[in-house]
């Protein structure tokens, strides 16, 4: 563990390097981000850095760049590794090594394009949010646009309204700070300044901010938060009415207007009399038997992760069951344990004894009730014993139920004390353990090997332990210390290399581990592809009335360096009955394309008054030597 005097220069160079950002351009000044300012939006807890769009396309602005910017961890990846995280991480290491933010604010923006993107829709949550479908099964859609710094007209940054952002209601009409809808009134030519906040994402060829967070017209206070109300509440039960014998099944339904019904949490008062009979918990469903008759009334409590609560009750009828047959009574039934009380590490021995006056005790069945909930923990059994241990302590109702050959049953309960176990001593600490693989296992001077190490410690999570590497076994380590599990490398010359990483844990602790990567010279280049064109037509589809005509424009592209003279013929066919056809001609009818290059010619469609009115198909064919293309268009002839 450091000492404060060991952990302040280490504090102190971390709060540097956040605060002052270095593009790694060709040498341009420092970009200074002011960090820590607060997110407007109640659901995003990181504080935002202060950048400009410059700052998030990189030093290739205003064209998008991943290398070299401040957001990029690789060669492939920058700013947030999942775009739709409810909860992204609210820094990532660059692959300078820098601790930067993924979570900015720009001010001075223009929103120069805005749709509701009906082609990128779900029902469900995306795996990272833990899947399970929207609330009342609705659908969402993301929200996209373009914002570009005020007073430019080039260099935009994507922004999306997420689709599970606003499933969650992290977004939407009803979160001022980040209103979907209203939004849409800001769109301008730069002529409407707007601060926004989002997490820095890259999606393969271009700079968003998805999840987009928040925004404000520019000089205007934060929009306040929504405020929080109540869940809702209610519940479920079968069967509707029941005897004291019944197990009802009862099942909760909640939803809240900030948090989804998978986190709000349940209890029950299954009496109606202000005791809880269950602990808090996000199970909606439970069972309960009464053991006797009456009007029950059932009360749910629901509360959000703002403490807020409501409830609602039912009343349940449990009526006395049918009494048994005069010539059979219940049997007996009581039980006594070992020991009489123990703690969480106990395993108690229970042994029931019970009696019939039709059957012997051999064969009267038996369930246990561990908990006294109501809910059976074991099947019947004509085996008397059972054994049981407690996972917390307290006072916990053992409940045995007896079942003879007639199906008549009783039931006997006793309390078991249970008191908690003295806490274990923690492990002593080890080193971590660690290897690696990669793909692919060989490869030339021209592969990029993706290299992924697995560490495990016996005190920290896999996550939170450090590696770093050394790519060719000189004991020089390549990279800097890195909780990231993955890396790239590529070699400059054949051989055969001795990859080293090593993982260090919380108390220092280190372990090192190698392997052998053969690389070789990369292969001859493969042969050129033969000479080819393509043939296309604009527009595809012609509709011509009786003594008109009409045109279309075919263009041939040269493909592989192929150039020549291409002769062009027409031909026309229908499906339909044709008395008068349709004439068709090309001009000109040959024409020259050069290597690489394209040539046009026109497709012209006449008709008379007398011609057939009808559908039909016009075929262009274009050959350039032995290669031959074609490409057909569809007229619609008609009267008027």
């Amino acid at each position: 563990m450091l000492t404060l005097s060991a952990a302040l220069p280490v504090l102190v160079l971390a709060v540097l390097a956040y605060l002052v950002v270095v593009s790694p351009t060709d040498g341009s000044a420092q970009t200074v981000a002011t960090s820590g300012l607060a997110s407007w939006n109640p659901h995003v807890a990181c504080s935002a850095d202060s950048v400009a769009v410059q700052d998030v396309l990189g030093p290739g602005y205003p064209s998008q760049d991943l290398s070299g910017s401040r957001y990029q961890k690789n060669s492939t990846d920058g700013g947030v590794p999942s775009k739709r995280a409810l909860s992204p991480p609210c820094s990532i290491t660059n692959s300078a090594g820098q601790s930067v933010s993924t979570f900015v604010q720009i001010d001075g923006v223009y929103l120069s394009t805005y749709t509701f993107d009906s082609h990128d829709c779900s029902t469900q949550f995306k795996r990272v949010n833990g899947g399970g479908p929207y609330p009342n099964n609705e659908t969402f859609c993301d929200n996209v646009g373009n914002i570009l710094q005020v007073g430019t007209t080039s260099g935009q940054i994507h922004i999306e309204f997420d689709q599970d952002w606003l499933a969650a209601d992290y977004c939407g009409s009803d979160v001022p700070s980040c209103d979907n809808v209203t939004i849409a009134q800001q769109q301008s030519n730069g002529d409407i300044s707007l601060d926004v906040q989002g997490f820095v994402y890259w999606d393969g060829d271009h700079w968003e901010l998805h999840p987009f967070t928040a925004w404000k017209p520019s000089g205007s206070p934060p929009p306040p938060p929504p405020p929080n109300a109540p869940p809702t509440v209610d519940f479920t039960w079968t069967p509707a009415t029941g005897d004291n014998t019944t197990v009802f099944s009862f099942t909760a339904t909640a939803s809240d207007d900030h948090d989804l019904s998978s986190a709000i949490q349940v209890r029950w008062d299954w009496q109606g009399d202000g005791v809880w009979d269950t602990q808090w918990s996000t199970t909606k469903t439970a069972s309960h038997q009464y053991h006797s008759a009456g009007n029950k009334t059932v009360i749910i409590e629901a509360m959000d992760s703002g403490g807020l609560a409501s409830t609602q009750s039912h009343v349940v009828r449990v009526s006395t069951p049918s009494p048994p047959p005069p010539s059979n009574a219940p049997p007996t039934v009581d039980f006594v344990w070992t020991p009489n009380s123990g703690n969480t590490s106990t395993i108690f021995s229970f042994n029931a004894t019970a009696a019939d006056d039709h059957d012997s005790p051999t064969s009267i069945q038996v369930r246990w009730d561990w908990t006294g909930d109501g809910t059976w923990d074991t099947a019947w059994s004509p085996t008397k014993t059972a054994s049981q241990s407690y996972s917390s302590a307290g006072n916990k109702t053992v409940v045995v139920q007896a079942m003879d050959s007639g199906g008549l049953s009783s039931t006997r309960s006793h309390v078991v004390r249970v008191t908690a176990s003295p806490p274990p001593p923690p492990p002593p600490n080890a080193p971590p353990s660690v290897d690696f693989t990669w793909t692919p296992t060989s490869g030339d001077t021209t592969t990029v090997f993706t290299f992924t190490a697995q560490a495990s410690d016996d005190h920290d999570q896999a996550s939170a332990i450090q590696v770093r590497w050394d790519w060719n076994g000189d004991a020089t380590w390549d990279t800097t210390w890195s909780t990231t599990k993955t890396a790239t490398h590529t070699f400059s010359s054949a051989g055969s290399y001795t990859v080293v990483v090593q993982a260090a844990d919380s108390g220092g602790l280190a372990a090192i581990q190698s392997h052998e990567v053969s690389v070789t010279i990369p292969p001859p280049p493969p042969p050129p592809p033969p000479g080819d064109f393509s043939i296309g037509a604009s527009p595809t589809s012609l509709t011509i009335l009786c003594g008109s005509s009409g045109s279309s424009t075919i263009t041939l592209t040269s493909l592989n360096g192929l150039s020549g003279s291409a002769s062009l013929s027409p031909s026309i066919s229908s499906s339909g009955l044709v008395l008068i056809w349709p004439t068709g001609s090309v001009s000109p009818g040959t024409v020259t394309l050069a290597a690489d290059g394209t040539a046009t010619s026109t497709l012209t469609i006449s008709t008379s008054l007398l011609t057939t009115p009808g559908t039909y198909t016009v075929t262009v064919t274009a050959t350039i030597g032995s290669v031959t293309h074609s490409v057909s268009l569809t007229v619609v002839v008609k009267l008027l």
